[in-house]
């Protein structure tokens, strides 16, 4: 057998740099240009792996927010539901409540208008009851004092009421009271109290029959009276008044009134009394003509059986002149215009 011949060993290398060898045709270049490529698609293909392993975590993360969403809206059109349901509700209560607010209103609006219209008519009434009122004190008392009074009571009820309707009936008030304010204002209670005063003091009165009347002091002495006189003379004067403070001559116009039997002085004293209060019935009847004869009876009783010398009687004299010229008759105004002021008012009420 052909035994191999031995190979020369090969000769040691020296480390020398190597240098990259130009290949033949430009081979090795694009190696590296490939290797490059495939490193940088490598690297790419993990940063997409990664940038698409954080979308999908991304696009979790959005579906569970969506479907969180989801729950919510389905949540919000529930109560919405509700909501609008209760709405309804309120609405329907609301219609409701004002129809019933409406008829309500209605039946308040009449209630208060029948309320107004018999309050209304009340006044009037009142009113009517005070004219009544002073249309009496003026024809039976003569009072227009009280008159004035009554007619003031009514124009204040009816100021309340401040309605076109009764200016009318206010303004002829007006007219009614300032003519009773000027009207003469007989004074009656002055009257009334002198006769009560007559009629008190007629027990006190001296009668001229009555023996224990006090007589009334003797004349003054005269200028020749005091003169001294001679002897005669002056023995006839001391005789004289002597004479007379003994026996008294007076002059009666009815003689027999000094005959008046004791028993009769009462009897004279209530004639006199009655004819006094006589007078004071006429003067509240407001008939002057019987009040003027009462007094001037009740004068000629006192001149015939009274003593006119004593100072009491005649005061009461003095006074019953006096009271003759008094006016107790006086004419009042009418209240026509108020009277008709209220009848157009009454129609006028709703």
């Amino acid at each position: 057998m052909n035994e191999p011949l031995p190979q020369a060993a090969p000769e040691p290398v020296e480390d020398q740099p190597t240098a990259p060898a130009a290949a033949p045709g430009g081979a090795n270049p694009w190696v590296w240009a490939w290797a490059l490529l495939i490193a940088v698609l490598a690297s790419g293909g993990a940063l997409v792996q990664v940038r698409f392993a954080g979308v999908q975590h991304e696009l979790q993360a959005l579906k569970q927010r969506d479907e969180e969403i989801a729950a919510l809206h389905t949540s919000d059109l529930a109560e919405r539901q509700a909501l609008q349901q209760r709405l309804d509700a309120t609405v329907r209560r609301t219609e409701q409540l004002e129809q019933q607010l409406t008829v309500l209103a209605g039946r308040d609006i009449s209630a208060d208008a029948e309320l107004r219209r018999l309050r209304e008519e009340h006044v009037l009434a009142e009113v009517d009851e005070l004219l009544t009122l002073a249309g009496s004190q003026l024809q039976l008392a003569r009072d227009s004092t009280a008159a004035i009074i009554a007619l003031s009571s009514a124009d204040a009820r009816l100021a309340r009421l401040p309605r076109p309707q009764f200016f009318a009936l206010r303004e002829a008030l007006a007219r009614d009271i300032e003519r009773l304010r000027r009207a003469p204002i007989p004074d009656m209670a002055g009257i009334a109290i002198r006769l009560d005063r007559l009629v008190q003091g007629v027990d006190s009165w001296h009668l001229l029959a009555d023996p224990t009347r006090h007589l009334a002091p003797p004349p003054p002495r005269t200028l020749t009276d005091i003169l001294p006189v001679s002897g005669l003379g002056r023995v006839g004067r001391e005789i004289g008044d002597t004479l007379r403070d003994l026996v008294r001559i007076r002059t009666a116009e009815a003689p027999d009134s000094l005959l008046l039997p004791p028993d009769q002085y009462q009897l004279v004293r209530e004639h006199v009394r009655v004819r006094l209060l006589t007078a004071r019935q006429s003067m509240l009847a407001h008939n002057q003509v019987l009040f003027r004869t009462d007094l001037t009876d009740s004068q000629i009783l006192i001149n015939r059986y009274f003593d006119s010398s004593d100072p009491l009687v005649g005061a009461a004299l003095t006074q019953i002149k006096t009271l003759e010229a008094a006016v107790v008759d006086a004419p009042m105004p009418a209240l026509d215009d108020s009277l008709a002021a209220l009848r157009a008012a009454r129609p006028s009420i709703p």
